[in-house]
């Protein structure tokens, strides 16, 4: 990864406001830079930010599933029948879920693996459909993961 776009992603993350973030992203069409930035997203800052990087063309299927597992998602996939109070957190949940599902984001170059055990896999292709086996997927080669 280049020192510059680290560098413009640290700004992002501590010395920028919510308001000059939100600007940024708009201008990002670099599907890296969005994937460097949302794998290092504190989610106690809420959904706004997310729902953005969601709804960027230049988002890959990749940071889409690693965005889904950060935010726990997980829970929405082994019962989504449960009903969950955290009002803003369900929407983010059910909609990345529904563009997750149909298709709604391009397969590139980025690594994405489930960050899930043995276990875990085996219990949620129990109650997964074959459309839902995206979120078990391997994707990509290039590793992205990296902490700023």
């Amino acid at each position: 990864m280049d020192k510059n776009v680290e560098e413009f992603v640290k700004q992002m993350l501590y010395d920028k406001n919510i308001v000059d973030v939100i600007r940024l992203i708009d201008e990002i069409a670099d599907s890296e830079i969005l994937h460097l930035y949302a794998y290092n997203y504190n989610w106690d800052n809420g959904f706004e930010i997310p729902k953005k990087i969601i709804h960027k063309d230049c988002c890959q299927l990749s940071t889409a599933l690693m965005m889904f597992y950060a935010a726990d998602g997980i829970r929405y996939l082994q019962d989504k029948s449960k009903v969950n109070n955290l009002k803003e957190w369900s929407t983010f949940i059910k909609e990345l879920y529904n563009k997750i599902i149909n298709n709604g984001f391009i397969e590139g170059a980025i690594k994405f693996n489930p960050p899930l055990s043995k276990v875990q896999i085996f219990k949620i292709k129990k109650v997964i459909n074959t459309k839902e086996e995206a979120f078990l997927k391997e994707i990509g080669t290039n590793d992205l993961n990296v902490y700023l």
